[in-house]
């Protein structure tokens, strides 16, 4: 028997798959397990059915069945993305769907004349044989027509979104938390390093921290199909015992729990966050490629005191405060003196630096260390899509726009899903006014990771600096609800509102936010606008002076807005030149502030945009 499609044969006689004539070489349990779904095409194939009818019920892990499928797939033509001739149903197996001719003799393409043909009239021939040359057109044509429809609209195959919930620490001992949250991460970017399943970025993740509750995840991320959630206890002889369970959010099914003992000191903890990656991809039918696999069983450091230290800096770094992150930068550089090559710690250590630029210092003063701690990293591993998507980010901050726009590229080419990589996009955009990508942009960085707080912030103060201020409301507002116990969702949309002439809910706003922020001096100056914008000078003006009497850095261009809106120019020119000094990023927003719109025309505003590189000269050179 052959069973042939297209121009493949499938030869049972000599056991051998043919395309174009051509022998393809393939190995004995593939060849199997392509003939048993082609003969059993007419329905859907189990796994289970496949271990006991390929390999007879021996001891097979569902990442060699995988492997098996993705190389029968490869010698068909046939990839995971198309489906076209192995189809996989999700939680139930495969089934073979390309349309089957079956054949009890070889097919031969060289067909010698009957002894008939001889005796048919040569014009009838020409003609018979013009009519088959038309039709075989005719049919090639509807085929290729149809394939590059395909190409064109057809959609990929779903991969399964997957939530990883901060696994809970069940001891009184506070000094297991910051080991149990940094297991979170190294789980998820384990789980990121697999392709086939959709797994939502730290940022989004950390979220849950305080309410796991199912149908409060579900509130926020509908969209979430999984939930990988865990918890670490005190086990015997002192070990420490991770339970993991995997359930389907949906449909409200545990699909497995599982039960792992480790030592916080051993490189055996990164062994056990490989295999429960690899356990999960398993269970969703996702195949770990070769490389994945030796990404997944390579340690970050085999010096497990620098990983400590490692571990305590990003518990401090996620507090977000001034002082913590200085404690974090701290740690970071202990790891980075018992191992110079730990990427993660110097990838660590820059976004710390990073930190401190945009919400607490002077970005002149820590720009450099931004710079410096990436090229640290970059010199070590300089394929680090991560590294170069936060450079390429700071470099916009820093109004480094060629800079911005070959890191950015870099990272999105080497990873195209980072949400870091799509926000530097999204503010080069609006710095450069292009609405549109902007957008674009904006909506990536938030299909990747919809609860980052930085995205969140950024992104409204990008669609209020292009003036899309109903955009901006819309956003702020989604945000607000989202992030509820977050201060800057509720300020940005606070000046929004002011900008949308609703001056009083704005100040109703920007209240609650320096409230909730502990009244820091960033959020005391976005309540001071909101009151200049309200006519309130005098508030306004205690306000600016309350926040200049901490000691913290003020961002020299918000406070410049209060006297903007003051129309006290002098001042206002005053504190722009300040912010050009100490570096802004601010001022990426200068050209296309709606604030600041009628002081555009004015000489001195031009000057700024000059040293800005967002002069109408400068614009034009830069790609877009």
């Amino acid at each position: 028997m052959i069973y042939r499609y297209n121009q493949t044969e499938i030869d049972l006689i000599q056991f051998e798959i043919r395309i174009d004539g051509n022998v393809i070489a393939v190995e004995p349990k593939v060849f199997d397990l392509i003939v048993y779904l082609i003969e059993n095409r007419q329905r859907v194939i189990s796994r289970g059915e496949l271990f006991q009818n390929i390999w007879a019920n021996r001891e097979v892990s569902d990442t060699t069945l995988s492997n098996h499928i993705k190389t029968a797939r490869n010698v068909l033509g046939d990839d995971g993305e198309r489906q076209q001739i192995i189809n996989t149903i999700r939680s139930r197996g495969y089934q073979f769907i390309a349309q089957i001719e079956e054949n009890p003799k070889q097919i031969s393409f060289n067909v010698q004349p009957s002894s008939l043909s001889n005796k048919v009239p040569i014009l009838a021939t020409f003609y018979h044989r013009k009519w088959e040359w038309l039709m075989t057109l005719l049919v090639t044509v509807i085929i290729l027509t149809f394939w590059f429809y395909y190409q064109k609209t057809g959609t990929k195959s779903h991969e399964p979104i997957l939530l990883v919930v901060p696994f809970s620490t069940i001891t009184n001992n506070e000094s297991w938390v910051p080991f149990t949250e940094q297991m979170t991460r190294e789980i998820i970017q384990d789980l990121r390093k697999i392709e086939g399943i959709t797994t939502l970025p730290p940022p989004t993740s950390f979220t849950f921290s305080n309410n796991k509750i199912r149908s409060h995840i579900l509130n926020k991320l509908p969209q979430i199909e999984y939930v990988l959630d865990g918890a670490v206890s005190e086990s015997v002889n002192g070990q420490i015992r991770v339970t993991v369970e995997l359930e389907n959010i949906q449909t409200k099914e545990l699909i497995w729990v599982n039960d792992f003992d480790i030592s916080s000191d051993s490189l055996n903890i990164f062994a056990v966050q490989a295999k429960i990656a690899t356990l999960v991809s398993d269970t969703l039918k996702v195949m770990v490629l070769s490389q994945q696999q030796k990404q997944l069983a390579s340690p970050p450091t085999d010096n497990m005191q620098a990983y400590q230290f490692y571990i305590k800096g990003q518990h401090a770094l996620s507090k977000m405060t001034l002082s913590s992150t200085e404690q974090a930068i701290a740690m970071f550089n202990q790891a980075i003196e018992l191992d110079d090559k730990f990427v993660q710690a110097y990838k660590a250590k820059s976004d710390a630096y990073r930190l401190l630029m945009t919400f607490f210092k002077s970005p002149k003063k820590v720009m450099p260390d931004v710079i410096s701690s990436s090229l640290q990293v970059l010199a070590i591993k300089p394929d680090s899509a991560q590294v170069l998507s936060s450079l390429g980010l700071a470099y916009v901050h820093n109004w480094q726009w060629q800079e911005a726009w070959n890191m950015l590229n870099k990272a999105k080419q080497l990873q195209p899903d980072l949400a870091t990589t799509e926000l530097g996009f999204a503010l080069y955009y609006a710095a450069l006014g292009n609405k549109k990508k902007l957008k674009q942009a904006l909506e990536s960085a938030n299909t990747l990771d919809p609860l980052n707080l930085e995205i969140a912030e950024w992104g409204m103060w990008a669609l209020m600096m292009v003036n899309d201020i109903e955009g901006a409301i819309a956003w702020g507002t989604e945000k607000h609800r989202l992030l509820p116990e977050q201060p800057y969702p509720l300020l940005s949309l606070a000046v929004a509102k002011y900008i949308n002439q609703q001056e009083q809910e704005s100040i109703k706003l920007s209240e609650q936010g320096v409230s909730l922020s502990l009244n820091d001096s960033l959020p005391l100056v976005l309540l001071a606008q909101s009151y200049a914008a309200s006519n309130f000078g005098s508030k306004a003006l205690n306000l600016v002076a309350q926040a200049q009497s901490m000691d913290q850095y003020v961002c020299p261009y918000e406070t410049a807005v209060v006297y903007a809106l003051l129309d006290d120019k002098e001042l206002m020119f005053q504190y722009l030149e300040d912010a050009v000094y100490h570096q802004s990023n601010c001022l990426i927003f200068s050209r296309n502030d709606p604030r600041l719109v009628k002081y555009h025309q004015e000489n001195r505003f031009k000057v700024i945009l000059k040293k800005v590189g967002l002069d109408d000269e400068s614009i034009k050179k830069y790609p877009q």
